[in-house]
């Protein structure tokens, strides 16, 4: 991919909902709150020294809103905004000292940690912290064992509950339509349907997120955690954080139609999703801490606490219709008309050769219903079919700008 990290992008897009870390807070009155931020979830330039240093002085204006990153940045930015962040001291473990830097000057506490598998300061974290949000990866098992670890050291030291918040995605109940190993259009209550016994009758070779989802409630239960699982499905609209430079399922459908001079789909384009904006996820994370916070004893946890987000949905086909439509109008292609790029295609752009991860991630079906988020937590979103149009708009704009 032009301009990009071809590495960093495909741990991004594994897990298009992470944003910088694991969030830490303790719910007791005066006492700290801590972030933990995966850096390694920035997707960074690649390009030449001017415009990379175009870019770190663009994250030197947004940290002066004291937020981390692109969707967990969103989260703590909303948690800044509703007053939460303003009882307790807030600090992020960063891989770089740079970083570091930035984030002391805006007076947030910034601990080095080497990666995702530095398991020892992950979990030395946590157990200083009653609630973790974790953000970091979908799909890194080990991170949520040392931060469950570290919140039942807490729970075992303090004699105080604690908390585990798991980021994970809706391609838990993807399948894979076009090889044709397994097509599901069901749509998925997180309310009204055993998630967790659904996910764990399913064979290995299903959505790797799910096994962590597993791990994770597992765990909990193991540690006396308290455990909830979040799955957002595709993420639009720009973030509201300090690292704001994302790059999701739409981007991936407009860089491929920028390289054939005319929008495509993978396959047929007939697999389903819903969709979310990020300010509507970030108001679902705030109400789930808040919950948390209040002590909210009708919060389902641990099996029944899965927590899906969406606010419509749409085909590929959909996307790539309008994708088409708005690249015509902008003069970026010649034709509105929607070709078809193979699945090997995709594979080999984003995901290494993995068609099985490319057919997940950009041809299949995921349908979901946030009944719980609805019902429990009063969540109302906001931004529907009009705003993921505007986003598309904006997304072919950009990206086709720096085509140039």
């Amino acid at each position: 991919m032009p301009g990009y990290n071809s590495q960093i992008i495909e741990e991004r897009l594994n897990d298009k909902t992470a944003g910088p870390g694991c969030y830490f807070f303790d719910g007791s009155k005066n006492e700290a709150i801590k972030i933990l931020d995966h850096d390694g979830s920035e997707i960074e330039a690649t390009r030449e020294l001017a415009e990379r240093n175009k870019f770190l002085e663009n994250r030197v204006v947004k940290l002066r809103r004291r937020v981390a990153n692109l969707d967990g940045g969103s989260v703590l930015t909303e948690l800044i905004d509703r007053g939460i962040a303003d009882q307790h001291e807030i600090s992020a473990l960063v891989r770089k000292p740079y970083h570091a830097s930035i984030l002391k000057d805006q007076g947030i506490n910034a601990i080095i940690f080497k990666d995702l598998d530095d398991f020892d300061t992950i979990r030395n974290a946590a157990k200083d912290h009653d609630i973790v949000v974790a953000a970091a990866s979908a799909r890194h098992a080990d991170c949520a064992r040392a931060c469950l670890a570290g919140l039942g050291e807490r729970r075992k030291a303090t004699g105080r509950a604690t908390y585990y918040i798991h980021t994970s995605g809706a391609s838990m109940v993807g399948d894979w339509p076009i090889t044709g190993d397994r097509v599901d259009t069901k749509v998925y209550s997180d309310k009204h349907e055993n998630i967790f016994e659904i996910e764990r009758d399913w064979p290995e070779s299903f959505s790797p997120v799910r096994t962590v989802n597993q791990v994770v409630v597992e765990t909990g239960e193991k540690e006396d955690v308290k455990t909830y699982v979040v799955s957002p499905p595709l993420i639009f609209g720009p973030g509201t954080g300090f690292f704001t430079r994302g790059f999701g399922q739409v981007h991936m459908i407009i860089q491929l139609s920028l390289e054939k001079k005319k929008s495509v789909t993978i396959g047929p384009g007939e697999g389903v999703w819903n969709r979310i904006h990020i300010k509507d996820l970030s108001r679902l994370y705030y109400l789930l801490v808040q919950a948390v916070l209040d002590g909210n004893t009708e919060l389902p946890n641990g099996k029944t606490g899965y927590f899906f987000a969406e606010n419509g949905a749409q085909s590929w086909r959909e996307i790539s219709e309008f994708v088409g439509k708005i690249g015509k109008e902008l003069e970026v292609f010649k034709t509105d008309e929607v070709a078809t790029a193979t699945l090997q295609e995709a594979a080999d752009e984003f995901y290494d050769g993995d068609l099985r991860h490319a057919e997940g991630v950009l041809a299949s079906n995921s349908r979901t219903s946030a009944d719980n988020a609805r019902d429990v937590l009063g969540w109302i979103p906001a931004y529907g079919e009009d705003a993921f149009h505007e986003d598309i708009i904006d997304v072919v704009s950009n990206m086709a700008s720096q085509e140039e």
